[in-house]
């Protein structure tokens, strides 16, 4: 049932949906959208923002099908990452990546975007699409350089918990001389890195971590660190932390939690913010990032009504 809050417009088999002004564009009476705002799968605590966070990203999902079909396909990626980010499991903006990756002759991360999709949904299956990225993908992987087939292998062991032999693969593809792999080399080394997290090889994970901070500055490098760091219980744990922004939920989950052992409550409750304006589904993440939130205000001490009322209303 969707919620007396809000408008819904229709024009024949064509429906739009508004809150406090904010409008989604017209789409079919079926489009799966409607499940999303479904009041079954709101947050009831905060029930008006959520509907209204979900039309935004619906709305960024609409920009990027445009910049798609204008055959605009970094900007139609860039919208899709967007909603990606705020639900990694949406559909159609899994579909969409992979039609824009496919564009751009990306096969081999077009198909796993497509495979992804299906698993969500099987509404996204194409027979002819699929067979048409299963032979593209194998094109592509047979003209891969040499350093491109070892990370690509690596990449495959990873997804498959196969660490040691993912790491022997990244580390081959590191030693191998190639044109332009200079511009790769952060993402190379933060890919050993995360490996050797893996298997609690933290020294080695911080030395990594550390060449990628030094090959180019990038968050996910920094927020490596900072896991390192703090494992090895050293001060300097927090600022690499702090640097850390552009992050994954999950990262960014730990991240907060991590602050809050360190006593960085400002940049703790800061991070818990930012998640929780990001994510409204109630879940084992969204949860936790309300406790780590609630432990920041205590230790600043806080005023928690309003947080115990959202919380007792959530328990009902």
């Amino acid at each position: 049932m969707i919620p007396q809050e809000v408008n819904v417009e229709r024009n024949g088999s064509r429906v739009r949906f508004e809150i406090e002004g904010v409008s989604t564009d017209w789409m079919d009476e079926s489009d799966r959208f409607k499940e999303r705002i479904d009041e079954s799968n709101l947050n009831k605590a905060f029930l008006s923002r959520h509907i209204l966070k979900e039309i935004e990203i619906r709305n960024i999902l609409d920009e990027g099908t445009g910049f798609l079909e204008g055959e605009e396909y970094k900007k139609a990626i860039e919208c899709f990452d967007e909603v990606l980010f705020y639900d990694d499991e949406y559909g159609e903006a899994l579909i969409g990546k992979s039609r824009a990756l496919f564009c751009q002759k990306h096969f081999v991360k077009s198909l796993r975007y497509y495979l992804r999709a299906v698993v969500v949904s099987s509404d996204f299956e194409d027979e002819k699409y699929n067979k048409t990225l299963l032979e593209k993908s194998k094109e592509e992987i047979d003209a891969f350089p040499k350093l491109k087939k070892n990370i690509y292998a690596a990449d495959e062991y990873f997804s498959e918990g196969e660490y040691q032999k993912a790491l022997k693969n990244y580390k081959k593809a590191l030693l191998i001389p190639s044109i332009g792999k200079e511009k790769i080399l952060f993402k190379l080394y933060n890919k050993i890195a995360t490996t050797h997290l893996k298997l609690n090889e933290f020294e080695d994970a911080l030395m990594y971590f550390n060449a990628s901070a030094k090959a180019l500055n990038n968050d996910y490098a920094y927020y490596g660190k900072g896991l390192c760091e703090y494992e090895f219980q050293l001060d300097v744990a927090a600022e690499s932390l702090k640097r850390a922004v552009k992050l994954e939920k999950g990262q960014l989950l730990e991240k907060g939690l991590i602050l809050n052992e360190l006593e960085c409550y400002h940049d703790a409750l800061e991070t818990f913010d930012f998640l929780l304006e990001n994510h409204f589904t109630v879940d084992k993440m969204y949860i936790t990032a309300l406790n780590g939130k609630m432990y920041a205000m205590r230790k600043l001490e806080m005023d928690l009504s309003e947080m115990e009322k959202v919380m007792d209303e959530l328990a009902e």
